[in-house]
């Protein structure tokens, strides 16, 4: 279980400070392109049952985790590459004043972690999609996004036609949401068959049944769906091409009718 608290300690910006800098250096490193980035700085006390606690605090970006502090050793560690510079400077000047810092915000808030925090449940919301377009004889992507959980313990797996799925699944870090709930994304590589029934089982302690919820591959693929669709839009638009031609046609056959019918007549010869 976890209660994130916030503390507004000089430490915690001088990290901040330092990280956004790694930050970066990190995203210099990565292939240019579009679209929004996202960090995240996490930290707080796990509890469990018997009261029992350690401090959490991860630094995160696009998902990814960066670097965290290991409470027993009283240092921070680096996962990422470039990141070491920063947690040399952690070490050398923040990690005996977190080692305190989670002393005291830890055990001042084992009270309010038994009496709130442990009986607290919030159901997961879960939503199955395509990540990647599926096309015929080729693998694609699907993705189950599990939000708005709480407490962070869960149990996601994937089921093929009721039948487990052994191989193809990539599982993603479990994040916060910054509000005591959590995410996590959950990804099948699989081969599209028309038919097949994927299903996303989760199981948490805040269900009393496990949550299933299903997709199933459609007779035709999106690739070869999207071919339907402009051929029929090709084949409409031809059709009404044809169908003017053939009415303007008979127009010029009726005003050519009408006007031999209205227009002056040629006399035949007198009969005596």
């Amino acid at each position: 279980m976890c209660l994130f608290t916030a503390t507004g300690s000089r430490s915690l910006w001088i990290r901040i400070s330092l990280l956004i800098l790694s930050l970066l250096i990190f995203n210099g490193e990565r292939e240019s392109g579009a679209g929004a980035h996202v960090g995240n700085f996490i930290h707080g006390c796990e509890f469990n049952d018997t009261g029992v606690w350690t401090y959490i605090e991860q630094y995160v970006y696009d998902q990814e985790l960066l670097a965290y502090f290991d409470f027993n050793p009283r240092k921070y560690i680096a996962v990422k590459d470039g990141m070491e510079r920063t947690v040399k400077t952690w070490n050398k000047e923040l990690a005996e004043a977190t080692y305190q810092q989670a002393l005291t915000i830890c055990h001042t808030n084992i009270d309010i972690d038994e009496s709130e925090v442990l009986p607290r449940r919030v159901k997961p919301t879960v939503t199955v999609r395509p990540k990647t377009m599926p096309h015929s004889g080729k693998s694609a992507l699907l993705l189950c996004h599990v939000t708005g959980f709480y407490p962070p313990e869960i149990e996601v797996t994937w089921l093929k036609n009721g039948v487990p799925v052994p191989d193809g699944v990539i599982n993603t870090a479990l994040l916060s949401d910054g509000d005591w709930t959590y995410q996590v994304q959950d990804l099948l590589q699989y081969q599209p068959v028309s038919g097949d029934k994927y299903t996303c089982h989760v199981e948490h302690s805040s269900l009393n049944e496990p949550k299933k919820t299903d997709w199933e591959v459609g007779s035709t693929t999106e690739s070869e769906k999207h071919k339907i669709i402009v051929g029929a839009v090709g084949f409409g638009i031809g059709l009404i091409i044809l169908l003017a031609g053939v009415i303007m046609k008979l127009r010029n056959a009726k005003a050519i009718l009408d006007s031999s019918n209205h227009g002056p007549r040629l006399m035949g010869p007198a009969v005596s």
